[in-house]
């Protein structure tokens, strides 16, 4: 639910819940108050399972995010995009948030920083001792470079939540890394 917070305060999207494989009645409610709205889990199956997913199904078209834990959930909602929905964040200038998985409470006080200026979505560190493999590659994917002048190229920015406890100073500079703009080799790239 961490990686839902920054998306909510951005866009007003409504967060419901389930308990499991039981649907609360206040969830149900509010689903039921829209005409078969899209309706997307952001859990795995073990989280919300298969038989939650098959019984909304009777009440609006249904998406699970991909993702099988905590971190690649974050990853895959931060790529995610469907019609008016998802973070799209798949190329370069973009923000985003990092936060260790073990403190949920953060995403409330990262929310707002999701929802103003080019920052978006919240990013889960299983460790602030290293960075996931699954992580940094998403950062390798949308590092922004440049041919011949970084002046004119986009940037990516990032907001840490925590101190050197929470995300080690290694895993900070890690990621300061692969947010900065890079040069690109044009002759390399062409071949």
């Amino acid at each position: 639910a961490m990686s839902a917070a920054g998306y909510a305060a951005k866009t007003g999207t409504p967060v419901l819940w389930s308990r499991g494989a039981e649907v609360p009645a206040a969830t149900l409610a509010a689903i039921r108050s829209r005409s078969r709205p899209r309706i997307y889990l952001l859990g795995p199956v073990a989280a919300i399972p298969a038989a939650v997913e098959t019984s909304l199904e009777r009440l609006g078209r249904v998406q699970r995010i991909p993702g099988r834990d905590p971190v690649s959930l974050s990853v895959g909602f931060a790529r995610y995009a469907e019609r008016d929905f998802g973070w799209n964040a798949t190329d370069p200038g973009h923000g985003f948030v990092f936060a260790p998985v073990e403190q949920p409470t953060v995403a409330a006080a990262a929310a707002p920083l999701s929802a103003s200026g080019t920052y978006g979505p919240l990013l889960l560190l299983s460790d602030g001792t290293r960075l996931d493999r699954r992580v940094e590659s998403y950062l390798l994917d949308v590092q922004p470079g440049y041919d011949t002048d970084p002046v004119r190229g986009v940037y990516n920015h990032g907001w840490l939540m925590g101190d050197a406890s929470a995300i080690s100073v290694d895993v900070q500079a890690r990621i300061d890394a692969l947010l900065e703009i890079q040069p690109v080799d044009a002759e390399a790239s062409s071949e």
